[in-house]
């Protein structure tokens, strides 16, 4: 048995936990082409479950098959765990200002985080980027599928 590989398998289930909590908090009346808003989330879960099901399995057996020796064993400690908190702060920064900033302008700000966890020090370079992925995004989903994203809440756009 590798313990650092069961611990592995146990967290992709526990992920897959939050999943199927948080899904009866969802609307199951309205949905897009006949399909509930819950049924994603409930893929995820259980492709979630069953990848951490799996993965433990393969734990209790005697580790991961076919990896190369080097590279069985977790770090001691996380690599960039300031890289890691930029990311998560875009993250959250993406879920607390959509409504108000809107899809385009809160999912650059969260590209410029992401870059920033990723070394990048040029905020505009990052958020021209971002703005080249957020706006196409945003016209795929606001005109050719009908869903309509946020452009800018606060505007009343």
């Amino acid at each position: 048995m590798k313990p650092s590989h069961v611990v592995i398998g146990i967290a992709v289930l526990a992920i897959s936990a939050f999943f199927f909590a948080g899904i009866p908090g969802i609307s199951g009346e309205e949905g897009y082409a006949g399909l509930s808003p819950r049924f994603v989330p409930t893929l995820v879960g259980i492709g979630l479950a069953v990848c951490g099901a799996l993965l433990t399995w393969q734990g209790v057996r005697g580790g991961f098959r076919n990896m190369p020796e080097e590279d069985a064993e977790l770090p001691s400690a996380p690599h960039n765990f300031k890289g890691f908190l930029w990311v998560a702060a875009g993250l959250v920064a993406n879920m607390a200002l959509i409504g108000t900033l809107g899809f385009v302008f809160a999912s650059t700000l969260m590209m410029i985080c992401v870059a920033r966890g990723y070394g990048s020090r040029r905020i505009v370079r990052d958020g021209l980027i971002g703005l080249a992925i957020t706006v196409p995004m945003w016209v795929l989903f606001d005109f050719l599928l009908g869903i309509n994203l946020p452009l800018l809440p606060v505007a009343g756009f």
